[in-house]
């Protein structure tokens, strides 16, 4: 292979690599990267979901492609597309004003949209420079490709659940819960309330307050009707406000044995009631913004 092909292999090949990093980056902070979307307040959260699932694999799909070769003038051609794409995004995001980062590489290398177009730049220019490198013609490139696209279609939608297909048996202690009610007499008898049973250091509890926060904010109702019940300290409370940006009208601290005896072990624990009776049980898996908006509307 000439001095000049191996250059533009190499180049193209590190936008390969810059790709499946990305998707790699994305995927350990998926939950974050499903929530970015969601907070944009164009999608569902289901939407969201799938939206973040499918740009894992495109960015896989496409990196293994790049890296490799397999038909890298398609693989050239498509990966292009997809930058300009991200790029018309993050202009409008900088000339909204939004210039928090921007998810490129999930919540592990904080990007500005300013600074991710510089990035994206990059990334063309390498595209650009192994644009007309000679495919590959062996005869077992179908079957090699079909083996990256089944394998990045696993990675983005299997190793991880995407939203709506946890589990869907959330359990809690009902004579618990009961106990719970008597002790706080406002939770009886006053229409329509969301229990949210939180841990301050739980990743999945900062997740669904964030979805609790903006699903009820998509849908014009404040976080009134929310009554936060929480196992930690106020120093950890106050941080975990501050990463979730929920402003709480009313919260109390639990006693660790008495949380877990109500959520047993669920975490986090999110009840619909109403005048103190359970109508639907929740967990961050289970979150499902349609039933919320529905309860509180209704």
């Amino acid at each position: 292979m000439p001095y000049k092909t191996k250059t533009l292999f190499l180049c193209r090949s590190l936008a390969g690599v810059i790709f499946i990093l990305s998707a790699i980056l994305k995927f350990l902070s998926v939950d974050s990267f499903e929530l970015y979307i969601y907070g944009l307040d164009w999608f569902s959260l289901a939407v969201s979901s799938f939206l973040a699932r499918a740009l894992l694999f495109a960015e896989m799909s496409l990196g293994i492609c790049l890296l490799i070769g397999l038909y890298g003038r398609l693989a050239s051609r498509l990966s292009s597309a997809l930058l300009l794409l991200f790029t018309v995004f993050l202009i409008y995001l900088a000339t909204t004003g939004q210039g928090d980062n921007c998810h490129c590489f999930g919540d592990f290398v904080e990007m500005d949209p300013l600074e991710s177009m510089g990035k994206n730049v990059l990334l063309g220019v390498f595209i650009f420079l192994g644009w007309n490198l000679e495919d590959w013609r062996a005869s077992w490139r179908p079957a090699l490709l079909t083996v990256v696209l089944v394998g990045s279609l696993v990675f983005a939608f299997v190793l991880k659940a995407p939203y709506g297909f946890g589990t869907k048996n959330v359990g809690y202690s009902s004579d618990d819960y009961a106990q719970l009610v008597s002790q706080h007499p406002e939770l009886k008898g006053n229409g329509k309330k969301i229990l949210a049973f939180v841990s301050t250091g739980c990743k999945h509890c900062k997740m669904a307050s964030r979805k609790l926060n903006i699903a009820l904010h998509r849908a014009g109702v404040s976080l009134e009707p929310v009554h936060w019940f929480v196992i930690g300290d106020s120093v950890r409370f106050q941080t975990f406000l501050e990463e979730t940006e929920v402003v709480p009208f009313r919260y109390d601290f639990l006693p660790p044995r008495d949380f877990l005896k109500i959520t047993q072990g669920t975490l986090p624990l999110i009840l619909l009631t109403e005048d103190g009776k359970v109508s639907k049980v929740m967990s961050n898996a289970t979150f499902n913004e349609n039933d919320i908006v529905k309860f509180v509307k209704e």
